[in-house]
């Protein structure tokens, strides 16, 4: 196995069973409504996710860090910088998330000195300029799944309403000009379109001198046959994929 610690970012209640169950998975991302008191006993292990998009939401996700807190949950992903603002008022240990979009090693520095503890650098970077980076903190990378390609506040498949939420129905695709099939992720106040193809390195995490490597889960099922190809170093495992941007950069 790659010296690589693998993380895992869930969006379901099997997904995160899943990965909490293996030996693998160094730490889990998981929204903050999962957890309870039926997972508290892993509660080191995991990093809950709060709402991205945090106008109008502010208090409702205190409330809500509040909450988990007090079960034991305190690690927590910044996603912007008012999240580093609300996550220090409750107390939370704070990880630095992808949508921060460190790009250089002086925003790195800057996300060290604000107290974030680790970090995902943006995924626009190349394996180049990610491993040049300064590391004053534990870095990883995005490494597994359906790149988001915009947040929206309103959705695109209830015609522009606001999102329903989770399980409300929404049958969570669009098709984009080409007819690509992009998936629907929501949430309560915001919704993500993502990728049609699957972003997969597991046969390149040799080429990534960081401290973990994050897959990230949306619709899968069966997570376990993921982690394990990471484990085991296997080529790409689907037939539509991705290399993102980490080998030829934006253009």
């Amino acid at each position: 196995m790659n010296e690589l610690k693998l993380r895992a970012w869930v969006y379901t209640p099997e997904q995160l069973a899943d990965a909490l169950a293996s030996r693998d998975i160094e730490a889990v991302y998981a929204p903050s409504e999962l957890l309870d008191e039926r997972n508290a006993e892993h509660a080191g292990r995991i990093i809950a996710l709060t709402p991205e998009f945090l106008g109008g939401f502010e208090k409702q996700t205190e409330r809500e860090l509040r909450r988990i807190g007090a079960l034991g949950f305190d690690h927590a992903l910044a996603h912007t910088t008012g999240h580093i603002e609300l996550l220090e008022k409750v107390g939370s240990r704070i990880h630095g998330g992808v949508r921060l979009n460190v790009t250089n090693s002086e925003s790195m520095r800057f996300f060290a000195d604000c107290g974030v503890c680790d970090i995902i650098v943006s995924q626009e970077l190349t394996v180049r300029r990610i491993n040049a980076l300064e590391k004053p903190v534990p870095t990883g990378f995005i490494a597994y799944g359906k790149t988001a390609l915009m947040l929206n506040r309103r959705c695109p498949v209830r015609d522009g309403r606001p999102c329903g939420g989770r399980d409300k129905g929404c049958n969570r695709q669009i098709t984009d000009r080409k007819g690509n099939k992009l998936d629907v992720l929501c949430s309560e106040n915001s919704v993500e379109i993502l990728n049609s193809d699957t972003l997969i390195l597991s046969d390149r995490l040799q080429d990534f001198r960081t401290d973990f490597a994050v897959l990230r889960f949306t619709a899968e099922t069966d997570v376990n046959a993921v982690i394990e190809n990471y484990v085991k170093g296997r080529p790409p495992f689907c037939e539509h994929f991705t290399r993102g941007l980490y080998y030829r950069g934006v253009s």
